[in-house]
């Protein structure tokens, strides 16, 4: 049938897009759809001019196009506000909405070797993590163990509980005695408790290398991203995350989208889904005796609809008559142990000085805890970094908040996300109610930050060159206790909805992958019972074992992708 397809997948999104990648590669005949005209959906790479433009068409109180989508993303982007300047070379920048570090070992890292997107892409080593002291400076985070015994700020006696910490950390913890009852305890005071650390290495660990946002996050989930973590130090260098170039997780987006189209799949960016209607029954064989119920999807300027038996969407990109209907993705990753936040504060900023890491190193964290990574792999610390974590424990600033960390990510030029002599500073702060404006919870994060930068001359302002602040409302997901109304265990549910990733830094990426394979096994279950209903002679229901098909070695590729 022309136009037939057997998945219209919905929205440009990480999740979608490795959905969209691996169904294709799977040999389904796939339609990639987004609004946008470019890939990533609320986890694109944007250039400078696209920013802008997305920050007014989302802040306008009218549009000259209003639609399901817009609505729906004026909802979920408020109270946003941006400089008035803009700067020149807007080409140069590739700024992300989702900003994201990519653990050296995890669910992203397997994808993207397994479906062969990684040689579409370059990453960068993160190159240092930092807390934000209350005296003003930075302490810039040890690299391995060798560092922290070298460090002098930190006496014999809590090296040695750190490394016995580090140690439980990294191994198989679940059945250990310190554990035991102890999983929902405030991780806190598991580490000061169970490990007699004090208070200001503990801080280190919960907000550094765990990723903590509050003292309340709870000790099983803040130990299993530090063993992930610990065990991602040493695969491609010192440090255990990488940095993807051109913005990230939209420039991967973009990645698993090409693989797709490569595979057979149809892309079509920046035209509205004008109207979805079925399912009815329609032919699928030349004598009709094959039928399937399908939809009929009709877009923006596109003469002829294209009909398919499962729609996939994200929240925002799916049409509001069909949710009934639809078929929630619940996220797999595991409770971060965090509270429930509903809203997120961020920050875009472009500046012209680096932050500088030069003061002298205190700070009590460990990325890893192998000898493998020398400090003689990092730069020195006088050195001025191109990509960098900044950690504002709680109660750290002055007039900041007293529950709450915030976490900076600084990318430069050599990220391949600014021109020359420029660089992006992203900070996130979770919100459990909107009260105040973006700019006044992060500025004076943004102002701190600056102070550290070095001079670049004698009249440098310390003023960001351009700045957008905004909330984001996270989407809500369906959990066990409280799901969405759908009919969840019904393989005949033809609409899927994508689970939100995690807003965790050094998660987003992962919890992306791992939603995607949900989705993807759940497309396959729906796609088998909706061809074996129909009584296709031709369709295969063989089981699919693996996420990714294998993939023929090219000698060419053999050289380190990294």
């Amino acid at each position: 049938m022309e136009g037939y397809v057997d998945v219209v997948v919905l929205g440009t999104g990480l999740t979608e897009s490795i959905t969209a990648s691996a169904l294709s590669k799977a040999g389904y005949k796939v339609a990639h759809i987004d609004f946008n005209p470019y890939y990533g959906a609320d986890e694109a790479s944007l250039s400078l001019d696209e920013l802008i433009h997305w920050v007014d068409e989302r802040s306008s109180l009218e549009s000259e196009d209003a639609n399901s989508y817009l609505e729906s993303q004026k909802s979920q982007f408020i109270s946003i506000s941006r400089s008035a300047s803009k700067l020149p070379q807007s080409r140069q920048y590739s700024l992300s909405l989702a900003p994201s570090l990519i653990p050296s070992v995890g669910p992203i890292i397997s994808s993207l070797v397994s479906s062969g997107v990684a040689r579409y892409g370059g990453y960068r080593l993160l190159e240092r993590v930092g807390v934000y002291d209350i005296s003003g400076t930075i302490k810039a985070v040890p690299g391995s163990k060798e560092d922290v015994f070298k460090n002098k700020d930190i006496s014999l006696v809590d090296k040695r509980r750190l490394m016995r910490f580090l140690m439980f950390a990294a191994g198989e913890f679940e059945d250990k005695k310190e554990i035991d009852g102890q999983e929902n305890t405030p991780f806190l005071d598991f580490l000061k408790i169970s490990f007699s650390l004090n208070e200001e290495i503990a801080a280190v660990i919960a907000y550094s290398l765990a990723y903590c946002v509050s003292a309340s996050d709870t000790t099983l989930p803040a130990l299993l991203r530090i063993r992930k973590y610990l065990h991602s130090a040493g695969r491609y260098g010192a440090s255990s995350f990488l940095v993807g170039h051109y913005g990230g997780s939209g420039e991967i987006a973009q990645g698993f989208c090409r693989t797709a189209a490569v595979a057979g799949g149809i892309y079509v960016l920046g035209r509205r889904v004008t109207a979805i209607t079925g399912p009815v029954p329609q032919p699928i064989s030349e004598d009709e005796s094959t039928k399937l119920s399908s939809y009929s999807v009709e877009l923006e300027d596109f003469p002829e609809k294209l009909s398919c038996n499962l729609i996939i969407s994200s929240q925002d990109h799916v049409l509001p008559h069909l949710l009934p209907t639809a078929k929630h993705i619940p996220p797999s990753t595991p409770s971060s142990g965090m509270q429930p936040y509903s809203f997120i504060a961020r920050c875009i900023a472009i500046i012209d000085r680096p932050i500088s890491f030069s003061q002298q190193s205190s700070a009590l964290e460990t990325e890893g805890i192998e000898d493998s990574a020398s400090s003689l792999d990092e730069p020195p610390l006088q050195q001025n970094i191109d990509t960098a974590v900044l950690v504002f424990p709680p109660s750290s600033l002055p007039g900041g908040s007293a529950t709450t960390a915030v976490h900076v990510l600084i990318t430069g030029e050599a990220c391949m996300a600014t021109p020359n002599g420029k660089w992006t500073v992203y900070l996130s702060m979770p919100l459990l109610e909107h009260s105040s404006s973006p700019e006044s919870i992060l500025k004076p994060y943004l102002k701190a930050a600056l102070s550290l930068t070095t001079p670049s001359s004698a009249d440098s302002s310390t003023e960001p060159l351009f700045a957008t602040y905004y909330i984001q409302r996270l989407r809500c997901s369906p959990t066990p206790s409280h799901p969405f109304p759908s009919r969840a265990s019904d393989p005949s549910s033809t609409v899927l909805i994508t689970p939100p990733p995690s807003t965790l830094l050094p998660e987003s990426s992962d919890s992306a992958t791992i939603n995607a394979e949900a989705v993807f096994r759940a497309a396959i279950h729906t796609l088998r019972y909706v061809h074996s209903t129909a009584g296709s002679a031709n369709f295969d229901d063989g089981e699919t074992e693996s996420f990714w098909p294998a993939i023929e070695a090219d000698p060419a590729d053999e050289a380190d992708e990294w």
